[in-house]
């Protein structure tokens, strides 16, 4: 989990960054970002849905 990607949910816009990054950004506890992701493959919240890009990465390389 190096980079996530942010979106903003208002906006559609997104946003690669790192996990501090991410959770300083939206405002969610950096353990409650990689609980969600690692559960559920995302996390989501009212203004923003963050997901890891390293499964991206594996697809592109394969």
């Amino acid at each position: 989990m190096d980079y996530l990607l942010v979106i903003d949910n208002a906006t559609g816009e997104g946003r690669i960054m790192k996990l501090a990054e991410a959770a300083a950004f939206t405002c969610v506890e950096a353990a409650d970002i990689e609980q969600s992701i690692r559960a559920f493959g995302i996390c989501q919240s009212m203004d923003f849905a963050i997901v890891d890009t390293e499964t991206a990465d594996d697809v592109i390389t394969a």
